[in-house]
C-alpha cells in the first residue's frame, strides 16, 4: 500500500502541512504528505525488523481459531485484515487537513478559519477518514463472512490514530464518541466533511452507519461471573494487539518527525544479530572454562555424591549444567522457573541460559534483565562488564534504563557525526530501547507491558522476539501474582518472547494461571540442592528471641550483640522500619560498649555512591563490623556475613535474609529472628502475612530450616486463590473491555504516593573520588530548566538533563508531606524543594528525615 491513496482522497495535498521548524530565523515546513511518506517508510522499517509477519499470523490464527470458515477465506481476510493495518500509518495525520489545525497550530497563511471544524483537533478526524475508507473497502471487496471478521478491527484501528497522540484509555470513551445524536461533535463534524469541497470524491458520512461496526464490540464482552478460557484468551489477546500497533504507530510517528527535525535518518536499528559473537567473549572467561571443565570430566555427580559436596563452586556449575541441559531440551518453549538457592549462582545461569536461547533461535534479537531495585540493577551491570571487559563494542551495547542512569552517547559517534544528530540518535534509542542488551527494573517493565500512557506504550513492540530474565518476581504484591503470569503466558506466545523467571524463593505460579500452558522447571528437582548442607545447613536458626516482648526487644538485642564484639565477625541485622534501623543504629554509636566496634548503616536513602562505600568496607573488613540495614539488604546483595539478626515479616523474605549470612559456605553462619515492628502494617494485603505462615509459627520454622518451599507457597497460594479472586476476574473484565486505564492502575506494582515530596538537600560529598557540590549541581539544574532550551536541540538538552539529574540523586530524599516543617528553603522547582546548609539535616553523616518534622 503506497501514500497515493491521500493523492486520489484530498484535492491538492501537497498544500497541506504536517509540521514547522526554524531554520536560519525562518520557517520551514513538511508536507503532510512527506510526513505520512516517512511515518509509512519507518512502520515497514519496524515491522520488517521485528518479524512482524509472524506476530501477525499468530494474531489471525487465535483471533480465528473458533470460526468455521474454510482456509481460503481465511487466508483472504488475513490479507485484508493486513492491507487494512498497513492504512494506520496513512491515514495517521490525514486529520490535520483540517484548516483550523493549519492556521492555529502551523500558522499557514494560505488557510483560513473555519469554524465548522469545531476545534483543530486533528487524530478523531483521521480516525473517521481512515474508518470509512476501511469499511468502504471491506464491503466492495469481500464476502459477508469476512466482512464479518474484519469490521471490529476497523473500529480497534481507528481508536489507535484517534490516541496516538494521547494516553490509550478506555475503548467505550471513544464509542461512544461516535454518536448519532443530531447535537453531538461526530455528527456535526460529519456533515462538516459532507458539505465540504476539498475531496476528490464525496464522502458520504452520511449513509455510513458505524452502528454495526459498534455491535462488534459485545462479542468480547463477559459478565461479571463469566471468567472462562476463552474470554481470559481472546482478551487479552485483543488488548495485546492494540497496545502492539499502537506502539509501532507512534514509534514510527516519533521516528518521522525527529528525522525532519533533524534532517537525518534514523533508520538504522541495533539488535542483537550475531550472539555467537558474544558468547564466544562470555565463553572465554575463567569462571566458563572451569564450568565447562566439570562439565566434561564431573557432571553429573550423583545424589549421594551431592549431598556430600562441600564446594559451593561444584553446587553452583551442576545447576549451571542442568539449566543449560533443559534450555537445549526445551528451546522453543516460552516460560520457564527457575528456582535455586541463594548464592547459587543465578545470575551466571541466566546469561548462559539467555544465549543459547538465542543460538537457538535466531529471530531473538534483545535480552531484558529485570530486577526489583535500581541498586540491583547497577550491581549486575558490574557483572556483565566484568564478563566483557576486554571487549568494548558489546559494552557499548548494554544499556541501563531507569531513572537515575544518565542516557547513553556513544564517543565514537560524536567524534564522527554532527551533534545534533548524535544527541537525536541517543534519546530515539534511549526513549525506544534501541539497544541490544537492556537493564532495567520491575517497574519499567510493568509500565511498558501495562502502563497506558504514551510514552509507556511507545516501547511495547520492542519487547517482540527477545529473552526477559525476570529476577525476584515474588517481591511484589501477590494480589496480582495470578494476572501477571497469565497475561505473560500469552503475551510470550504471541510475540515470541522466552522469559526466565528466577528466585530462591520461587512460587508455582502455574497453580494461578488459568487453562494455560505449564512453564518449563529448569531444575527438575530444586529441592535436592536446598537440601544439601551447603545450602541448607549453611546458617543455623535460631528463634528464641521472637520470646521477648516488643517493649524489650532492643535492650535485649544490645546485650545479644555483646557476645561477638569481640569475635572479629561480620554481623548483620535488619528491620523492616526505616526509623527502626535509624534509631538503633544511633543508639549503638552512642553506646559505650560499641566504641571499638565498626558500625553502618545501610537504607533505602542511600546513594549508590554510599551503598558502594558501606559494602566495600563491610567486604573487606577484617575486624568485628555491624551493619545495620532496612530490607534494602534482601534482594541479590553480594555480602558474606557471619551474623545475621532479623526483624520477621514474610518468610520468603526471611530466605533471602539468609543468603547473605555465609553466603560462601566456607564458615558457619547463625541467625537469629525477633520482632519489634509488625510487618503487616508495612506490607498491606499481603496473604504471606497471615499468623499461620509466618516465623512465629513453629512449623514454619521448621519449613525455613528445611527450605520445604513447596509446602510454604502452596498455602500462600491457596489463601491468594480464595482471597483474591474477585480481583482477577476485574483484570479480565478491564481487559475484556479494553479499559486501559483501568489496568494500568491495577498492575502497577508501587503505588503513587501523593504524600510524598522530593527533598533536595545541599551539601558536598565525595563520589568515586569526585568532589560533588551539591549547590553548583542544584544551580546548574535551574539554569538547564531556565536557559538550556534556548541554546540546545531538545535531544542535546534532555541528555544533559539525564546527566544533571542523575548527580541529583545523591542529594535527593523522598520525605512525606504529613506534619512536614521545613520552614524557608533556598529554592524550588517543581515538586523539587531545595534546602540549604544540608549538614544539619545528617546525623553523623546519616540523613535523619525526622528533623524535617521538627518545628523551629
Amino acid at each position: 500500500m503506497e501514500v497515493d491513496i491521500l493523492k486520489n482522497l484530498v484535492k491538492d495535498i501537497n498544500r497541506y502541512k504536517a509540521h514547522k521548524k526554524f531554520k536560519d530565523n525562518e520557517i520551514v515546513y513538511e508536507t503532510l504528505l512527506a510526513h505520512t511518506e516517512l511515518t509509512y517508510k519507518y512502520f515497514i522499517k519496524f515491522w520488517q525488523s521485528k518479524n512482524s509477519d509472524e506476530i501477525f499470523d499468530r494474531f489471525c490464527d487465535v483471533f480465528w481459531q473458533k470460526e468455521d470458515i474454510d482456509n481460503e477465506l481465511k487466508n483472504k481476510a488475513k490479507n485484508l485484515l493486513k492491507e487494512i493495518i498497513m492504512a494506520i500509518p496513512i491515514f495517521h495525520d490525514i486529520g490535520k487537513i483540517n484548516p483550523n489545525f493549519q492556521v492555529q497550530k502551523l500558522n499557514v497563511k494560505e488557510f483560513k478559519q473555519n469554524d465548522k471544524y469545531l476545534n483543530s483537533k486533528h487524530s478523531f478526524l483521521s480516525s473517521m477518514l481512515y474508518m470509512e475508507y476501511c469499511r468502504d473497502k471491506l464491503y466492495e471487496q469481500s464476502e459477508d463472512v469476512i466482512v464479518d471478521l474484519l469490521l471490529e478491527f476497523i473500529l480497534y484501528n481507528g481508536y489507535i490514530i484517534e490516541r496516538h497522540h494521547s494516553k490509550l484509555k478506555n475503548m467505550k470513551e471513544f464509542k461512544d464518541n461516535i454518536s448519532f445524536n443530531k447535537d453531538d461533535f461526530f455528527v456535526k463534524l460529519k456533515q462538516t466533511i459532507n458539505d465540504s469541497e476539498d475531496y476528490l470524491n464525496k464522502i458520504e458520512f452520511a449513509n455510513i452507519d458505524f452502528q454495526d461496526i459498534i455491535h462488534k464490540l459485545s462479542k468480547i464482552s463477559i459478565n461479571e461471573d463469566e471468567v472462562n478460557k476463552k474470554t481470559i484468551q481472546q482478551g487479552i489477546y485483543l488488548s495485546i494487539y492494540i497496545r502492539w500497533i499502537y506502539s509501532l504507530l507512534v514509534a514510527s510517528d516519533y521516528y518521522a518527525t525527529s528525522e525532519f527535525m533533524n534532517e537525518a535518518d534514523f533508520s538504522e536499528t541495533a539488535d542483537l544479530n550475531d550472539i555467537d559473537k558474544w558468547d564466544s567473549v562470555y565463553e572465554n572467561t575463567d569462571l566458563l572454562k572451569n564450568i565447562r571443565q566439570y562439565q566434561q570430566e564431573r557432571y553429573p555427580i550423583s545424589d549421594e555424591e551431592l549431598n556430600t559436596v562441600t564446594d559451593i563452586n561444584i553446587l553452583r556449575s551442576e545447576i549451571f549444567c542442568e539449566v543449560e541441559e533443559k534450555i537445549k531440551a526445551n528451546a522453543d518453549e516460552n516460560i520457564f522457573y527457575l528456582e535455586a538457592p541463594t548464592g547459587s549462582g543465578k545470575s551466571n545461569t541466566a546469561i548462559n541460559a539467555s544465549f543459547k536461547l538465542m543460538q537457538h533461535d535466531k529471530r531473538l534479537q534483545k535480552i531484558f534483565y529485570i530486577y526489583p531495585f535500581n541498586t540491583l540493577v547497577e550491581q549486575n551491570l558490574e557483572i556483565l562488564e566484568k564478563v566483557f571487559a576486554d571487549n568494548e563494542d558489546i559494552k557499548q551495547n548494554i544499556a541501563v534504563i531507569n531513572s537515575i542512569t544518565p542516557i547513553k552517547v556513544s564517543e565514537k559517534d560524536l567524534n564522527d557525526n554532527e551533534e545534533k544528530d548524535v544527541y537525536q540518535k541517543a534519546l530515539l534509542d534511549r526513549q525506544f530501547l534501541n539497544y541490544p542488551m537492556i537493564l532495567s527494573t520491575h517497574v519499567s517493565l510493568f509500565n511498558i507491558i501495562f502502563g497506558n500512557r504514551q510514552s509507556d506504550v511507545l516501547d511495547f513492540y520492542q519487547l517482540a522476539n527477545s529473552v526477559i530474565v525476570l529476577d525476584e518476581i515474588q517481591s511484589y504484591k501477590n494480589k496480582i501474582w495470578a494476572e501477571i503470569i497469565c497475561y505473560l503466558k500469552e503475551l510470550a506466545k504471541m510475540f515470541n518472547i522466552k522469559i526466565i523467571i528466577m528466585s530462591a524463593t520461587l512460587p508455582d505460579l502455574d497453580i494461578l494461571s488459568r487453562f494455560q500452558a505449564q512453564a518449563v522447571n529448569l531444575l527438575e528437582s530444586p529441592s535436592r540442592f536446598f537440601a544439601v548442607d551447603c545450602f541448607k545447613n549453611r546458617v543455623k536458626l535460631n528463634c528464641d528471641l521472637l520470646k521477648i516482648d516488643k517493649d524489650n526487644i532492643l535492650d535485649k538485642l544490645k546485650t545479644h550483640l555483646k557476645q561477638y564484639l569481640k569475635s572479629d565477625k561480620k554481623i548483620l541485622i535488619e528491620f523492616i522500619k526505616k526509623k527502626t534501623a535509624h534509631d538503633f543504629w544511633v543508639d549503638l554509636q552512642e553506646n559505650e560498649d560499641f566504641k571499638d566496634v565498626q558500625i553502618e548503616y545501610l537504607s533505602g536513602d542511600d546513594s549508590i555512591a554510599e551503598r558502594k562505600r558501606i559494602l566495600d568496607k563491610v567486604k573487606k573488613a577484617t575486624d568485628t563490623i555491624i551493619l545495620v540495614s532496612t530490607q534494602v539488604i534482601e534482594a541479590g546483595v553480594d555480602i558474606d556475613m557471619d551474623i545475621g539478626y532479623k526483624n520477621i515479616s514474610k518468610l520468603d523474605s526471611e530466605e533471602q535474609f539468609l543468603g547473605r549470612i555465609n553466603r560462601s559456605c566456607k564458615k558457619e553462619g547463625i541467625a537469629y529472628f525477633f520482632e519489634v515492628d509488625e510487618a503487616s502494617n508495612i506490607y498491606k494485603d499481603d496473604v504471606r502475612l497471615s499468623e499461620s505462615i509466618v516465623l512465629k509459627d513453629v512449623n514454619m520454622q521448621k519449613i525455613l530450616e528445611l527450605k520445604l518451599f513447596d509446602e510454604y507457597y502452596k498455602k500462600v497460594l491457596e489463601t491468594t486463590m480464595g482471597k483474591y479472586s474477585y480481583h482477577f476476574d476485574e483484570f479480565i473484565k478491564d481487559i475484556s473491555d479494553l479499559n486501559y486505564k483501568s489496568i494500568a492502575t491495577h498492575m502497577k506494582l508501587i503505588d503513587d504516593r501523593q504524600d510524598m515530596v522530593q527533598i533536595y538537600i545541599i551539601r558536598n560529598l565525595c563520589v568515586d573520588g569526585e568532589i560533588l557540590d551539591g549547590k553548583q549541581i542544584w544551580d546548574s539544574y535551574v539554569d538547564l530548566w531556565e536557559n538550556g532550551r534556548k541554546t540546545m536541540s531538545y535531544a542535546e538538552w534532555k541528555i544533559e538533563l539525564s546527566r544533571i539529574t542523575s548527580k541529583m540523586n545523591n542529594f535527593i530524599y523522598q520525605v512525606s508531606k504529613h506534619n512536614l516543617h521545613i520552614g524557608k528553603f533556598y529554592e524550588q522547582m517543581g515538586n523539587i524543594i531545595c534546602l540549604e546548609d544540608g549538614d544539619k539535616y545528617f546525623t553523623k553523616d546519616k540523613f535523619n528525615r525526622e528533623i524535617l518534622y521538627i518545628k523551629n
